[in-house]
């Protein structure tokens, strides 16, 4: 099922975001066809502790300030609803082009919700160092799910800068523009380091 019409500018964008990402991400640090694999094989043992996992995750994002504020006080129930099914569908595949295209639309749509990349990677940490605790991981499946992390945080962070560069693009400033005003900023700054 796709989530996105055919041909829109959302499926366009994340399409090129999905491409540029994967394409960017070394071979052997990238999810693959063999990471599915070991996760299907894995299967029901990650779903045994899916409920953990859940509680797990919001208890530690509603208990430090800056990753609370992201939530309204009453919003908790649907956001671990969210997050089991996505948890749920994610163990049982398929990693096809709209799953990644739906990871995607989910990593910018973070940004709206002021959850920046650090918040972002840092529970992913969180989600495969519990998974590893919990089910006492193989050393493949720890591979698999810090592949799976990696192409996951890719996306997300990936996706914060062609969003910026494509809202940017609606009011005619180029993102060559503003990756050359970064540069120079970032040399500018550079002349204050010891050498």
């Amino acid at each position: 099922m796709s989530y996105f019409i055919e041909g829109s500018e959302i499926s366009k964008l994340l399409s090129r975001i999905v491409n540029t990402t994967m394409n960017q991400i070394p071979p052997q640090a990238r999810f693959n066809d063999s990471d599915i694999s070991i996760i299907m094989k894995y299967r029901p043992l990650l779903e045994s502790i899916t409920g953990d996992i859940v509680k797990g995750f919001y208890d530690t994002l509603f208990s430090h300030g800056p990753t609370a504020a992201v939530f309204q006080a009453d919003e908790r129930p649907l956001r671990e609803k969210t997050l089991r099914d996505w948890w749920i569908r994610t163990l049982r595949g398929p990693f096809n082009e709209d799953y990644w295209l739906w990871q995607t639309y989910v990593g910018i749509i973070h940004y709206r919700r002021s959850v920046t990349p650090p918040m972002f990677m840092g529970m992913w940490a969180w989600i495969i160092d519990n998974v590893i605790k919990k089910v006492q991981a193989s050393p493949e499946l720890i591979s698999a799910l810090v592949k799976f992390g990696v192409t996951q945080s890719s996306l997300m962070v990936g996706g914060y800068y062609d969003i910026m560069e494509y809202a940017l693009s609606r009011v005619n400033i180029n993102g060559d523009l503003l990756r050359n005003l970064v540069i120079s900023i970032i040399e500018e700054l550079a002349s204050g380091v010891k050498k």
